[in-house]
Formats: structure tokens, C-alpha cells, sequence
């Protein structure tokens, strides 16, 4: 058999068939999740070919005969799953299909914040052919899906008076969001209301008018009263976070501030509230007496979430600084957390602040770009801009990439953590805007012009913008100019320090920040170097400042044909008395001088200082600044092949640019975790991570440099401890390990940093979100005697009847009162439509409510689902139809439980100590255990008179049972071993039970008995008159003796006279 040709330019083209009838190849992947099932159908394309229904089947038929079909990995920052397609070839079939239960996904169905997941499909799992990504969208749950806020309008009207355009996403979902127009003060019928932004929270619609504050109601529940109004024109601020799974101490926090200094009559210029923004707190910082005299006005305020902080941008006069406070109950301490952090460059003005989500990375924006990486402590500067303001931004969990867009229509480029950027583009002057979708691509939002639509949606291959040099596009039929040069502004002289490393030296001011650093310098006659660092200084003389580089390509040196100078014997004289240029003397020549040209050139001399000719004075001579004067060779003649001439000036034109370099280096992850993943830590509990970088692509080595960083967001939660090591390949590894030791719940940020990582790079900054809390998919599950399949539950399976027992309709458990007498509350296997079994007395008629069946008429109005049918907790008692049956007597029966998390399950063991108790009360069971050691025993006494149950060490459990019938059991850890309130309930139906107490059956039977027989005689003889107290009488009466004196012929004398 041939083998299999693997094509790299094929692609996967998924759909849903249910959101589309055909598979229209798009350039993002796209699917919805409903209420049921997610259906999948994909298909091969060649990017090259025809994308039609012959390929398709060609393609179908070529890779599922060789055994052959994709596979699906849906996951977000919590959750992975891989499936798998169907390996079927069907007639008239053209694509692979899949159909996934929504319960394979996704439990819950209620409307509430839902991560977006991710999907990857490859060709078989494992082996990475045609991998293909996308996004799936919970559209059941998303909150914002569920609300119809109006009907379709003809806006068309409206496109002359937009000003600009502003966008809001879901904190959970990247491609759902809401977008606003923003209006002149022209359009008709709008009064004085206007809309100044929108902010969409987990849970609320923010709506900034100039007649006020708007909020909504929670989305999540099924009203949407009218929005109400709070205050005027000013700025609103929200620190984005997804609050899917959210913990107790996760809240959203919004705030507005005004454009004006506080007054004395007014309370605050700027307020921050938290969800649901019904109480408001100024977020002004407590200042002493004397410093009310001074107006401070608040540009921006954001709540850092992790340290659970206000940080506040602030200007006095003129001046800007930041103020961190801690906040306990949603209130501002008075005492700041740091001093106050003064920008050092007076000529900054801050626009607004940005977190960048899921991360500590925080930024200030205006005219120049800050980064914090400590929570506000300490700033440093990023961007530089001249003339323009940064106004919008955006950002981008997936790629870690952030966005500045200005006020003049620059779009800065940048990704979390990472001290460089890149100018993307230059939007010509128009209403626009930037926004990322979920998957990261960029898109640039415009007002339509073309179709006579509203707005216009471009895409923006970002990878593309960073790479192109000279690049002019046309779009919307203008001009978008792509930024092609970093380059620096002056002539540049050359100093090699070894064979691999350069430093450019200039004399105008290199910029000492990010647009350099890792930045590609290119040599238009061949040449090329990485630049590594900028530096400002003062000396050598004339240099003010220098870049190093690593050589990645030799630089080519200057012809004879363009300086004939070369050819000639070269003189180092020392510099006249006052001056620092040194004279750069030839030998006698008419041919073989110095030129006009040569001006700006590098004299390169290996083992010495390097010179930049500044002037030529003559055939002969020229003037040149040292870049090292110590190292200045004087007086010794260097003859032609002795030393070089290089043009890095700008005389004859400037030769080189500076890009963004192409990704040299490679992050591996051995967990193959999203870049933003989330990780839960439970009390005691110890997580170990590992990355490694290697560098690709490089022409040198460098020994035992540091690749990477790691940064904590909140560094006293928990205890991290790390440890990095070089390989034999110069990889360089960081091993990071985590343990959580105390018994409080937050969350910190991990941002592992690829310090020499290029902007195109895939991955730059990995983002682990910490949390100190319970994670929602820990649980412990009792371990069943007997392992039964679902079907086995649901189903009257034969194979299956001896170990489950079919509750009766409306069962409830028996008392200690007897079996005919139950007064639980909680009915199993329920019908309302029936009667309540052993609904005898009084007792038992009073109790007993139902739950999932409350207020139903008949058992198929309970809705109850295979979930609740298989649940053993008492709120599904309604649905529960069977139960495990176990015959008479059940003595030491081992109880094992496991506990299972996102990571696997483990059996339960100390110390999470456990208590038992029986739900519906009953009394007749007994637990006992193996491992009853001296500490047990002292945290049993000490607990037991706080929780009023018996502690247990959940090792070497067995459980007794002296009843009869259904028995419900709840197991649950105590306090203080877990963040989690872990528990189970099992539930035991014991069958065969002899009769409980015999000997008093026995005794109650003979009196009945007894008493029966007694009132029957007592009936025949007053029916037949006997007179039965004679008779006793009678043979109870003693006979009369006989006299011996008497003879026999008295006595019968005696007899006849008494006869008569």
C-alpha cells in the first residue's frame, strides 16, 4: 500500500448544521452549543483548489480508507476533552460527522457567565496533521444571548451623524459583544441623551449617556426593568474578568469618573461601586488636612482583583501619580498600600488605565504607555508618543496580545508582559475602531461606505502587519499605511565586541525602551543583527547612546569602488587639545583619498576602537568620534586588509531598517496547558509546572542566558518556588512549584515570560490563574459495592435485578415508630397522580412534601431526567426509582469513597475526616473503623461538641445495618480540611428482613388469642343459660359423712318421709 501523501497546504471546514445548511469554508471556525447536542460536520478543502463536493468526497474516501478520521479537543482555561468523528464512508457522504451530548460538555443548562471553549480538530489525535482551530459558543447559557433588546431598524440615517464607535465584549466570550454608535448633537428626535460608552459586566448592561448612568438588571434572571440614572457626562471603567464558575469572594466592580477637579461642595469626582451597583464609594484616596488644599482629580480607578486593591491614576497640578489602597467590604482603606508612585516624566497625561485579563499586567495610558508589573507599586515606561493619544485598546486572553489605538489612528501592538511593541498600522482619519476576537484574530470595525451598510468588518492578519517592510494595502478604498521602520534616526557607528556581538553607537538619543529590544536590523546590501538591549550614557564623547546586537548575518564592508580609501595605509592621530575627534591621517596617494561620501562611514580596525567620520578635511584626512577612546590604536600604521570601512550613515541614504525579527524561540509545555489556564488549589494541596524554552533559527550561541521570567501577582497566597537549569541544546528549563499552606481563598496570577521571544512568536507570556478556593469539579463519590452501568439504572435490565431493588411508587423510608409508620419528609420514586403509600396515621398524613415534583399533577410533569434518576441526593429523592438491595444482615460492610478533581481521582483518606448521618433519621446503624489513633480520638472530643456528630477517619470505614428497608445515607468532610464542602450520599435498600422483635409478636399474639377464647365461652354460655358459678359450686361444695350409729333400715325410713 502507498503511502499516505500529508498535504500542508489542507485545511479543516466545520460547521454546525443546525446554525448552517452548508459548509461554507470561513476563516474562523465557528460553532454553537444548544440545549442537547452539539452536531459537528466537517470536511477537507485545499486551499488551492475548488472547494466543491467531489473534493470533499475525494478527500473523504482517500484518509478514511486508510483507517483514518479527525479528531475534535474542545477545552477553555478549566476543561479539555477530545472526541472523536464517526469512520464511516456512506453513499452521496461528503463530510466526517460527529454528534456530542451536551451532558458530555456541559452539565448545566441555567443562564449565567460561560466560558467560551476553544476547539482544535486534527487529522487522528496525536499526530498533528491539519490542525485546524476554532471556537464553540455556549449560546443556551451566554447571558447577553438571551435578551432581544429591539427589532431591526433601518440605521442607514444615522451614518453621517456616527462620531465613533465603541465596543463592549463578554468578560466570558470573546466573539459576543455589544456595539455602540456614538452620535453627534445633530440627530433628530434624541433630545439631549446621547451614548458616551457601554460596558458589558458577567451580569449587567452598562449604558454612559450624557443624561446619566444606566444599569441593568441582572441578565441572568428573567426580568429586565428599566435602566436607571445616576449621573452625568463622565468616563466608566471596568477591569474585565470572567466570572464562569465564580467564588465568593469574585465580584464586579465598575467606577466613573468626571472630567473636572473635585469641588468643595462635592463629595468625590470619581465613585466605584460592586455588582449589583446599588451602593456607591467615592474612590478619591483619604488625604491628610493639609493636602485638601491641593485639587487632585481621578483620571481613572480600577480594582485589582487578585490583591483585592483600588488603584487610582490621579493628576495635581499637572503632575500624574497612582494611589493603591486596600479594600475590605467594598470600602477603601484610608492608608495607601505603596507610596504614591509619581511618573517621572512630567510631559505624561493619562487617558485611562488597563489590566490586561487574567494577569497582574497593568498599564496606564495617554500620550505614553506604562506597565506595572507589582500591582501599581512601580511603573515602567513602555511607549512614547508624539503628538497623539492612546484612546482605545484591546485585548486578547488566547494570544496574550493587547492593542493601543490613538487619537490620530496609530495601532500599537503588543503582548502581555512584554517590555516592546509594534506599530501595526495608521488608519487615515475616520471613525474606527480595534477589537479581538476570541480566538485572537483582529479585526478592524469601520462605518461602511461600501454597501451602504453601518459598519464594515475587516480582518487583520497581524502576523502579516509585524513581518511587512514596505506595504501599502487599500481598503475601503483608502490607504492604510503598515509601520515598515523602527529604525533609528542618526548615523550609526559600528564596534564589534566579539565575532557574534556588535554595538551600534549614535549621537542622537536611541530610545532606551521596548520598539528595539529583539528587534530585527537589516542591512538593505545583505546583513543582519538581533538587537538585544538600548542604552543611554554619556560617554564616549559625542555618543549619547548604543544598541547591541547579535550578528545573525555578516554585515557586508564598503567596496573600493565606493571608498577608495580602503586601499590605502591608515593613521590614528590623538585629537588636538580641546577637542575629542581624533584625525584619521592616509598615506600619500591620488587615487586611494577620502571622499565627501565617506562622511557618516565606519572605520572598523579589529581589537580597537572603532571611529565615525564626522568630517573630512582633506584627500588625506578626516575627523572621527571613538566609540572606545581607551582603545584608540595612535600612531601605528594599519595597512590595506588591516581594517574595514562600513556605512551605517545617512549621507548616501540610510541602507537598513529595523523590523520585527521572526519567532527564534520555542516554548514547550509537557501538560500541553492553555496559555491562560486556570488552576485550583485545595488546603495541603502541591502542583509542580515545567517549561522550557529553545532557541530555533539562531546563527550563535549564547551560554547560560535567561530566556525566561516568572512574575506572581499576589505573592503571599501561596508558596512558589522555582528552580531553571540549561540543557546540552541551550534549552532552558523553569520548574515551578506550588503549595498551598494556608487556609485562605483567593486567587494570583503566574506570568511566565519569554524575555527574548519575537511579537510573532505564538506564544510569548503563559498566564496561570491560581485559586486558592474549591474547585467546581472536585468532588467525593461513594464507591458502590457492585459496579452498574447507566443502563442498568435506568433500565429493567435482568442481569441487573438482584442487585437493585424498585422503590415502590411514593415510598417513603419507616421510622423508629414501625414500617407503617413513616415520617420522613422525603418521598422516593414520586407520583403525585398516586396515592401516598402507608399514609395511615397521623403523623405520617402531616409529613412528607415533594420537590421536583411540587405542585405537578402526574409523574411526567416531575421532568425528571436521567441525571436526577441516577443521583443519589436527597433533592432528586422524587426521581430516584431504584436503589442498591442487599439481603439481611449487613454487618462491616467496607465504605470506600474516592475524591476526584479535574486531575483524576484518589481514594479518601485523612486528613479529610468525615461524619455519616441517615437523612430520614433512622437510628437501627452502626459505623466502626480500623484507625482509631490518639489524635483521632482528641479532634473527635474536641469537634464533636461543635458539630453534634461523630468524627471519622474516612480509612478502614464498615457500616452495620440492624433495619430493614431503604436506608439514606450522607458522608461529609468536617471543616477546616478542605475549601471545599465535600459530600455524597449513598443510599442502601436492605431486603429480607425477618421480623423485627419476635418474642413481643409472640406474647401480643397468645393474649390476643387468649382473650378471644375466653369472650367465645362467655358468649355460649349466657346463649345456653348455663349457670357455670353453680356448677363450680357444686363440685366445689364438700360431701356430708355418714353416721355410723345410724343402721340402713333408718336411712331409707328417713328417705320415704322426706319423699313425701
Amino acid at each position: 500500500m502507498a503511502a499516505l501523501e500529508v498535504e500542508t497546504n489542507k485545511s479543516f471546514a466545520c460547521y454546525s448544521p443546525e446554525f448552517s445548511d452548508d459548509p461554507v469554508v470561513l476563516p474562523v471556525i465557528k460553532l454553537f452549543l444548544g440545549y442537547e447536542f452539539l452536531n459537528v460536520s466537517c470536511h477537507l478543502f485545499d486551499k488551492e483548489e475548488t472547494d466543491n463536493e467531489k473534493n470533499r468526497r475525494k478527500n473523504l474516501v482517500q484518509y478514511t480508507s486508510a483507517g483514518l478520521a479527525p479528531s475534535i479537543e474542545i477545552f477553555n482555561s478549566s476543561y479539555s476533552k477530545v472526541f472523536y468523528f464517526k469512520m464511516l464512508l456512506k453513499e452521496h457522504q461528503f463530510t466526517w460527522t460527529l454528534g456530542i451530548r451536551r451532558q458530555d460538555i456541559a452539565h448545566n443548562t441555567d443562564i449565567a457567565p460561560t466560558e467560551q471553549w476553544y476547539v482544535k480538530f486534527i487529522m487522528h489525535h496525536g499526530l498533528n496533521m491539519f490542525t485546524t482551530e476554532g471556537t464553540l459558543l455556549d449560546s443556551a447559557r451566554e447571558p447577553i444571548l438571551q435578551w432581544d433588546f429591539g427589532y431591526n431598524q433601518n440605521f442607514s440615517a444615522l451614518v453621517p451623524h456616527i462620531i465613533d464607535i465603541t465596543i463592549t465584549k463578554s468578560p466570558c466570550a470573546g466573539d459576543v459583544g455589544v456595539i455602540g454608535l456614538i452620535l453627534d448633537d445633530t440627530v433628530p428626535d434624541c433630545a439631549d441623551l446621547a451614548l458616551l460608552n457601554v460596558i458589558l459586566t458577567n451580569c449587567h448592561l452598562v449604558f454612559l449617556t450624557t443624561l446619566g448612568l444606566f444599569i441593568s438588571d441582572d441578565l441572568c434572571h428573567e426580568s429586565f426593568r428599566a435602566l436607571k440614572s445616576d449621573y452625568i457626562r463622565a468616563k466608566i471603567w471596568y477591569n474585565v474578568q470572567c466570572l464562569a464558575n465564580q467564588e465568593n469572594y469574585e465580584v464586579d466592580y465598575i467606577s466613573i469618573s468626571f472630567n473636572k477637579d473635585k469641588t468643595l461642595s462635592q463629595e468625590s469626582t470619581c465613585f466605584y461601586s460592586n455588582d449589583p451597583f446599588t451602593e456607591w464609594h467615592s474612590c478619591l484616596p483619604h488625604r491628610r488636612q493639609a493636602d485638601k488644599l491641593v485639587s487632585r482629580r481621578v483620571v481613572s480607578f480600577l480594582v485589582d482583583y487578585q490583591p483585592n486593591t483600588g488603584i487610582g491614576i490621579l493628576t495635581q497640578q499637572g503632575k500624574t501619580f497612582v494611589s493603591v489602597n486596600m479594600l475590605t467590604n467594598h470600602k477603601l482603606h484610608e492608608k495607601t498600600k505603596f507610596p504614591e508612585f509619581w511618573f517621572p516624566d512630567a510631559d505624561f497625561k493619562a487617558f485611562g488605565m488597563l489590566f490586561h485579563p487574567n494577569s497582574h499586567f497593568l498599564y496606564a495610558y495617554g500620550n505614553q504607555v506604562w506597565l506595572s508589573e507589582d500591582g501599581g507599586n512601580t511603573f515602567q515606561r513602555l511607549i512614547k508618543l508624539v503628538n497623539e493619544t492612546v484612546v482605545k485598546t484591546d485585548t486578547c486572553v488566547y494570544t496574550q496580545a493587547i492593542i493601543f489605538s490613538t487619537d490620530n489612528g496609530s495601532v500599537f501592538y503588543t503582548k502581555a508582559g512584554i517590555y516592546r511593541y509594534a506599530k501595526l498600522l495608521s488608519v487615515p482619519p475616520r471613525v474606527f475602531n480595534m477589537n479581538f476576537d476570541h480566538l485572537g484574530g483582529l479585526n478592524l470595525i469601520t462605518v461602511d461606505q461600501r454597501t451602504g451598510g453601518i459598519l464594515a468588518v475587516d480582518d487583520m492578519d497581524t502576523d502579516t502587519l509585524l513581518k511587512v517592510e514596505y506595504t501599502f494595502d487599500v481598503l475601503l478604498n483608502l490607504n492604510y499605511f503598515y509601520a515598515d521602520d523602527l529604525a533609528f534616526n542618526g548615523p550609526l557607528s559600528l564596534q564589534y565586541t566579539t565575532e557574534e556581538q556588535i554595538v551600534f553607537f549614535s549621537h542622537v538619543p536611541l530610545s532606551p525602551h521596548s520598539e528595539h529590544s529583539q528587534a530585527r536590523f537589516n542591512d538593505r546590501n545583505g546583513g543582519a543583527g538581533i538587537i538585544s538591549k538600548v542604552s543611554q550614557h554619556n560617554y564616549p564623547p559625542n555618543f549619547i547612546s548604543s544598541a547591541m546586537a547579535y550578528v545573525l548575518e555578516r554585515f557586508p564592508v564598503e567596496t573600493s569602488a565606493r571608498s577608495p580609501c580602503i586601499l590605502n595605509t591608515l593613521t590614528i592621530q590623538q585629537p588636538d587639545p580641546g577637542t575629542t575627534e581624533f584625525k584619521l591621517q592616509l598615506s600619500a596617494s591620488d587615487t586611494h583619498i577620502f571622499k565627501a561620501s565617506d562622511i557618516e562611514k565606519s572605520i572598523i580596525i579589529p581589537g580597537f576602537s572603532s571611529f565615525l567620520i564626522v568630517n573630512v578635511i582633506g584627500n588625506l584626512a578626516a575627523l572621527a568620534d571613538a566609540t572606545m577612546p581607551q582603545l584608540a590604536p595612535l600612531n601605528s600604521p594599519f595597512q590595506p586588509g588591516q581594517w574595514f570601512m562600513y556605512d551605517f550613515g545617512t549621507t548616501n541614504g540610510k541602507r537598513w531598517k529595523v523590523v520585527t525579527d521572526k519567532c527564534r524561540y520555542v516554548m514547550d509545555q509537557p501538560e500541553d496547558l492553555p496559555v491562560h489556564t486556570i488552576k485550583y488549589f485545595d488546603l495541603g494541596s502541591t502542583r509542580s509546572f515545567s517549561f522550557s524554552v529553545t532557541p530555533v533559527n539562531v546563527a550563535y550561541r549564547i551560554f547560560h542566558m535567561y530566556l525566561m521570567e516568572v512574575k506572581l501577582g499576589k505573592p503571599h497566597l501561596l508558596d512558589v518556588h522555582t528552580a531553571a537549569y540549561w540543557d546540552d541544546n541551550d534549552s532552558y528549563t523553569v520548574k515551578i512549584r506550588v503549595n498551598s499552606r494556608y487556609f485562605k481563598q483567593g486567587k494570583t496570577s503566574i506570568a511566565v515570560v519569554l524575555t527574548q521571544a519575537s511579537l510573532i512568536c505564538p506564544v510569548t507570556t503563559f498566564i496561570l490563574t491560581l485559586k486558592n478556593s474549591c474547585s467546581y469539579r472536585k468532588a467525593i463519590h461513594y464507591v458502590l459495592p457492585v459496579q452498574l452501568s447507566a443502563t442498568d439504572w435506568l433500565l429493567q435490565m435482568a442481569n441487573a435485578s438482584k442487585y437493585l431493588k424498585n422503590l415502590p411508587v411514593n415510598y417513603r423510608p419507616p421510622s423508629k415508630l414501625g414500617i407503617a409508620v413513616p415520617l420522613t419528609e422525603n418521598f422516593y420514586n414520586a407520583d403525585p397522580e398516586k396515592p401516598r403509600m402507608r399514609d395511615y396515621f397521623q403523623g405520617s398524613k402531616s409529613s412528607g412534601t415533594y420537590k421536583q415534583c411540587a405542585n405537578k399533577t402526574s409523574r411526567p410533569h416531575c421532568d425528571c431526567t436521567d441525571n436526577m434518576k441516577l443521583s443519589f441526593f436527597v433533592a432528586f429523592s422524587d426521581c430516584k426509582e431504584k436503589a442498591i438491595r442487599m439481603k439481611y444482615p449487613i454487618i462491616k460492610l467496607p465504605l470506600s469513597f474516592t475524591v476526584e478533581n479535574e486531575d483524576g481521582s484518589v481514594n479518601l483518606s485523612s486528613p479529610y475526616f468525615v461524619t455519616i448521618t441517615e437523612v430520614n433519621n433512622r437510628t437501627n446503624w452502626e459505623i466502626s473503623g480500623t484507625n482509631k489513633t490518639s489524635s483521632l480520638l482528641k479532634m473527635r472530643n474536641y469537634l464533636e461538641r461543635r458539630l453534634k456528630k461523630t468524627l471519622y477517619n474516612p480509612d478502614g470505614l464498615t457500616l452495620s445495618i440492624h433495619g430493614s428497608e431503604l436506608f439514606h445515607f450522607r458522608v461529609a468532610t468536617i471543616p477546616g480540611t478542605s475549601f471545599c464542602n465535600l459530600f455524597d450520599e449513598f443510599q442502601i435498600y436492605v431486603d429480607d428482613a425477618p421480623l423485627a422483635f419476635p418474642g413481643d409478636y409472640l406474647i401480643t399474639s397468645f393474649t390476643a388469642v387468649a382473650i378471644g377464647f375466653i369472650i367465645f365461652v362467655a358468649f355460649i354460655m349466657q346463649a345456653y343459660e348455663i349457670q357455670i358459678w353453680s356448677i363450680l359450686k357444686q363440685k366445689l361444695k364438700k360431701p356430708r359423712r355418714v353416721s355410723p350409729k345410724f343402721s340402713l333400715r333408718t336411712a331409707s325410713t328417713i328417705s320415704a318421709d322426706s319423699s313425701e
